[in-house]
């Protein structure tokens, strides 16, 4: 308890949890305002939740892309600062200084797509009381939501401790999530090897959040491996983290 203690202070000191956690709320707020007003003019759709339901997915993207961006920095910070050291030789040992650094930032992540998605479900339901409805679908969607953020938190922090540095990680998650994803697929396809986001990250991300809805897309994974798919990707990567933190030397 004391090390999670420790790390919360860490992060709350740097100030930087704040930095990133305004930027997702106001574009979730501002994407639910724009989605609910197309979709009191475009009328009913033929998917759960209406068109309305596309500013909680714009939401809930935003606030992965930045718990992604923050795992990086809170897993990253301590390597550029050489504090990590000390952090080391003041716990039981390496293992409990990662798992209590993962443990925070799933805690802050969570914390992340709370506040997303308690903005943005304010605005649905206030701008498009006639086409959206708290309905089991978007209950669905929200809580798949939270758990595709906090996953990304890991996978954040995991690239963070695997480089060392805050910097190369969040230039990969802010590059990768918006077009390196598609670049690759697109090159794959071009290389006859169709239908690979089945099985990348981002893809396996909308798949998961929509809840059965994208079932029939044949390039996204269907329910329930979708978020199968996800978890192996933050665990993987988080594992690959965890390993050369106790590889590397910090002397």
């Amino acid at each position: 308890m004391t090390l999670l203690t420790a790390e919360i202070r860490k992060i709350t000191t740097l100030k930087f949890w704040w930095a990133l956690a305004l930027p997702p709320v106001v574009v979730g707020i501002f994407a639910s305002a724009i989605a609910s007003a197309i979709s009191e003019s475009a009328g009913d759709l033929d998917i759960e939740g209406g068109f309305a339901i596309f500013g909680l997915y714009s939401s809930l993207g935003a606030a992965m892309v930045f718990a992604a961006i923050f795992g990086s920095v809170n897993g990253g910070t301590e390597f550029r600062h050489d504090t990590i050291t000390t952090s080391f030789l003041t716990a039981r040992g390496r293992d409990v200084v990662i798992l209590g650094k993962m443990l925070v930032t799933a805690l802050f992540a969570l914390g992340y797509g709370l506040a997303v998605e308690i903005g943005s479900i304010a605005c649905l339901l206030l701008f498009s009381p006639s086409t959206f409805a708290l309905n089991a679908h978007v209950v669905g969607t929200l809580a798949a939501g939270l758990f595709a953020v906090v996953l990304w938190a890991l996978l954040g922090v995991g690239l963070g401790l695997l480089f060392g540095s805050p910097t190369w990680p969040s230039i990969i998650v802010v590059a990768w999530f918006p077009m390196g994803e598609i670049m690759l697929v697109s090159i794959l396809a071009g290389l006859g090897i169709s239908n690979a986001s089945v099985l990348t990250p981002v893809a396996s991300t909308l798949a998961t959040v929509t809840v059965g809805d994208t079932d029939d897309v044949p390039f996204l994974m269907p329910w329930p491996w979708a978020p199968i798919v996800l978890v192996l990707w933050a665990a993987g990567i988080a594992a690959a983290g965890w390993w050369r933190t106790r590889q590397r030397d910090v002397a």
